[in-house]
């Protein structure tokens, strides 16, 4: 077990009432829709049509239904490059947002319905009168992601569609002070979050017990739901991507957890930390998979600065023994927000989706690793979510290794 690397106090068990209290959630939004409308400007686009939850959230600050959406095209954000944006809400979803900086009207969605094409139709005349309402003049739209009733009539109403990604994605890579500052607050919440997981695993419980401690603290804490449901033990852990089953857990089980959870305010943290279940002794291979694990971590983290680039990063990074090689994670370093993000890279030899980019500080990363053999029973997933600075990395949420696995 790891008990004894645990802190005598992660944390307050949870807090009353908002923990983003004392945050100016205002001048949150406020800076992040002048990230995204400078990106616009940059890239020559007048208006931006967003579907994709974390995106509307970013431009307006409006959330409903946050699962839900992410499968549907019922609400929407239209953002022009200067003024405020549009919101089309799901009409019963109109009163939550009285207080925004934004005009919210109903969204006309065309799903789940008989006449598909003539509904998207009313749905693309009332955004294109919404374009020139905001006086945009030209007849783009960069949209995230479009249903395919949506694409068709819209294109029919005259509109020419490009992508968003390059503007939504270059504004979210950096984070304003607001967004640091809600993030550490989140980090204490993901603190908890595996202090107390860790404090339930023992022989007998099973991973989906587990599973659901995680998400009590989570929910306890202020945050609003899991994105994936990794909490795996003993031979579920080898290969990494399998997530929580029935299966109990043993003495002597390895058990990781990856916290993929979206915590205030919509931010995502994806830390991942490996426990050690009952008084058992470790073994050699569990130990040396997770002293590889450790090792590359911490190295890693000291590579991480402002100013190199991700090819710099790939060039430079610690070896995993050759053994653990074959079922390296896809990546080792990647953007977060509230969402997955630019920038990543890759192992070295790998493809590189981003070389010429380069660190800046207010940057939100996750540095990750998986140690584990093919065929063996055993898999150590190690991850930290860090802000950069010019000093460096932050720790986020620095949740103590497993003391009985360094030995």
């Amino acid at each position: 077990m790891c008990a004894e690397t645990v802190p005598g106090e992660v944390g307050g068990g949870g807090m009353n009432g908002d923990r983003t209290n004392g945050v100016d959630l205002e001048h949150l939004r406020a800076g992040r829709l002048a990230r995204l409308q400078g990106a616009m400007h940059r890239h020559g686009v007048e208006a931006c049509l967003l579907f994709n939850e974390p995106n509307i959230r970013y431009a307006t600050g409006a959330s409903a239904m946050p699962v839900w959406s992410t499968t549907t095209f019922v609400r929407c954000a239209l953002v022009p490059a200067e003024g405020m944006p549009i919101l089309f809400e799901h009409p019963n979803s109109m009163h939550l947002f009285g207080e925004l900086e934004a005009h919210v009207r109903p969204m006309h969605a065309w799903e789940f319905t008989d006449g598909v094409a003539s509904h998207a139709a009313i749905f693309a005349r009332e955004t294109a009168a919404a374009m020139r309402e905001l006086g945009v003049t030209d007849d783009r739209l960069a949209i995230d992601r479009l249903g395919t009733p949506g694409f068709l009539a819209l294109q029919a109403a005259g509109i020419s569609i490009v992508d968003s990604a390059p503007m939504t994605m270059e504004a979210r890579g950096v984070k304003t002070p607001e967004e640091i500052e809600v993030l550490a607050m989140g980090g204490q919440v993901v603190m908890e979050m595996l202090r107390d997981v860790e404090s339930a695993i023992r022989p007998g419980v099973t991973e989906r017990e587990l599973l659901a401690v995680l998400a009590a603290t989570l929910l306890a804490g202020g945050g609003e739901h899991l994105a994936t449901n990794t909490v795996c033990s003993g031979p579920n852990t080898n290969p990494w991507r399998a997530e929580a089953t029935a299966r109990a857990l043993e003495r002597g089980d390895l058990v990781y957890v990856d916290t993929d959870s979206v915590c205030l305010e919509g931010y995502f943290f994806c830390v991942s930390r490996t426990f050690l279940c009952g008084d058992a002794s470790p073994t050699r291979e569990q130990r040396e998979a997770y002293r590889a694990s450790h090792d590359w971590l911490e190295a890693m983290k000291d590579l991480v600065r402002p100013g190199v680039t991700c090819r710099e990063l790939a060039e430079r990074a610690p070896r995993l023994p050759d053994r653990y090689l074959p079922q390296r994670y896809e990546c080792m370093i990647h953007g977060i927000g509230l969402e997955e993000e630019n920038p990543s890279v890759a192992y070295p030899g790998d493809p590189q989706p981003n070389p010429d980019t380069a660190l800046e500080d207010g940057m939100a990363l996750v540095i990750e690793v998986y140690a584990g053999e093919v065929g063996a029973r055993h898999g150590v997933k190690l991850g930290d979510e860090i802000v950069l600075t010019a000093d460096g990395p932050r720790n986020l949420v620095p949740y103590p290794y497993c003391a009985a696995l360094l030995r």
